[in-house]
């Protein structure tokens, strides 16, 4: 039986999900996010310092991999803020606050701040309407189904394509009338 991805380490080890993190942001290495610099960079080891930090020794500030992310200044540990982009992600209709709040098991106000962050970077910018601006669109509807009467060819099949539209600008029908 195949397991499921949640199950999968980096959403359940906090250092698993920061490695994870790295990997993806950072295929070359880690980059400062202050300066930009990659030369002279070295991971915090200490017993008090936090996972995952860095210090570049160039311009001599710490930084993790979640800096100038969505990650960024939450309190929230990095394995959850993983599991929530992996369902709002993989959802096929989305998934509300309320679901993410009771899948993950944190709090409603949470869920909330959680799947706002993540659909704001979701978000596509600098997109021109479809069409171009100020062009038409046309919009043509196709209904595929089971049609009583229609004649199986030699498939076995019994289906039909009914293809209807309306062209605005020359005001023209097209196919038969739609029911609504």
């Amino acid at each position: 039986m195949k397991n499921s991805v949640l199950d999968d380490k980096r959403f359940h080890d906090e250092e698993a999900a920061y490695a994870y993190l790295e990997a993806r942001l950072w295929p070359t290495g880690p980059i400062c996010p202050h300066c930009g610099g990659t030369d002279r960079i070295g991971k915090l080891k200490g017993k008090s310092t936090r996972i995952g930090v860095y210090k570049c020794y160039q311009c001599r500030k710490p930084f993790r991999v979640t800096v100038k992310t969505v990650f960024e200044s939450s309190h929230i540990p990095v394995r959850l803020w993983l599991q929530a982009v992996h369902l709002l992600a993989s959802s096929k209709k989305g998934i509300s606050s309320n679901q993410l709040h009771r899948t993950l098991g944190v709090t409603l106000k949470t869920a909330w701040f959680m799947s706002h962050r993540i659909r704001e970077a979701m978000r596509v910018l600098g997109v021109e309407p479809m069409g171009g601006a100020g062009e038409i669109v046309e919009i043509d509807e196709t209904k595929t189904g089971k049609v009583d009467g229609a004649q199986a060819h030699g498939t076995g099949r019994r289906w039909q394509l009914a293809q209807y539209g309306n062209d605005a600008r020359h005001s023209r029908r097209f196919g038969p009338k739609l029911p609504y």
